[in-house]
């Protein structure tokens, strides 16, 4: 049975360069600042020592998504994804990869998404949340989302700061504490931004759009009850209605995966909620241990059957041919 993790990320100047946990590693934590701009022997050791067969790569958040200057992120996404293909090609039986897409220009998106995929062999895309305050629910993102619908290729809508009107609102006193991080406030910005784009009629529009999150779902499935009985409330009459109530999207058009999440209870409800075709294993190394997720994975009680299915079928049957044939 392979084990395919697919949160998994490096960094790659100059798009990395002068980020703050990027800075923050280098004076705290050098093994897992060499950890993150390595893809080669060091990251292939992490994986043998853990048994992970697979890892697709995206590139460290925020990418390029936060850069000022529109032209110059476009062209940083477009060598970024030309330099990943690099990589896989070096190594096409442990390496996938997640297009970087500048996000500040849509369109352009829209057209580096499907020359990742199509000429450079990329198997989807990952994007940082917003840009810059602008939500994938703008109208504007359309052509992008009917690019990944049209490719068959999902995108994976990762974590990344808080929108500033939110910082300033709720987190601004507890920043020092890193409450509007991966403690909690990555996951709210996350879980908030996926229901957007299910309110907002995105996959009644793109029925066949597939999209990832990570950490066992952003805690939308502890939510989905919830999500669903109160949908509505407060609505006018005249409020444009969805075709389904909000969890049926969640199980049919996202997937959600076990990064940096290893926590056993919260794994039961996202099976259960979820089911265990929309749930896929990955660590998000390096900031989050590879041996200790595949251990939490190989000691969680489950089937064989569902136990496959997370480790590695769900990937193979999202992903298609995109994969090695060797992980089948």
């Amino acid at each position: 049975m392979s084990l395919i993790a697919l949160e998994e990320h490096y960094a790659w100047d100059p798009a990395s360069a002068g980020n703050v946990v990027d800075t923050w590693l280098q004076t705290h934590d050098s093994v897992a600042h060499d950890r993150l701009y390595d893809r080669g022997p060091l990251r292939l050791e992490q994986m043998d020592a853990a048994g992970i067969d697979f890892q697709i790569l995206s590139l460290f958040d925020p990418g390029v998504q936060q850069e000022d200057d529109v032209a110059r992120a476009v062209e940083l996404a477009r060598l970024a994804n030309d330099d990943l293909a690099g990589t896989v090609r070096e190594n096409p039986d442990r390496f996938g990869g997640f297009a970087t897409l500048a996000t500040q220009d849509p369109r352009a998106a829209a057209d580096e998404l499907r020359r990742s995929v199509v000429d450079l062999g990329l198997v989807g895309a990952l994007v940082n949340g917003h840009s810059r305050g602008r939500y994938l629910d703008d109208p504007a993102y359309e052509d992008l989302f009917g690019e990944a619908e049209a490719l068959g290729v999902p995108i994976y809508l990762h974590p990344t700061t808080p929108h500033r009107a939110v910082m300033d609102a709720w987190f601004a006193p507890y920043v020092d504490a890193g409450l509007h991080l991966a403690s909690w406030g990555f996951a709210v910005e996350t879980g908030t931004h996926l229901l957007r784009l299910i309110y907002s009629g995105l996959f009644d529009r793109f029925p066949g759009l597939q999209m990832i999150i990570g950490h066992l779902g952003e805690m939308l499935p502890f939510a989905a009850y919830r999500t669903d009985r109160y949908y509505g409330l407060g609505g006018s009459d005249s409020a444009r209605r969805l075709q389904h109530l909000p969890s049926e999207y969640l199980r049919r058009n996202v997937f959600v995966t076990t990064s940096g999440n290893f926590c056993p209870s919260a794994f039961a409800c996202t099976l259960e909620v979820m089911g265990a075709d929309r749930v896929m294993f990955s660590v998000d190394y390096p900031m989050d241990d590879n041996r200790a997720g595949a251990e939490f994975l190989a000691a969680f009680p489950m089937d064989d059957a569902t136990r496959r299915k997370v480790s590695c079928g769900n990937a193979l049957r999202l992903f298609g041919s995109r994969l090695p044939t060797r992980l089948g």
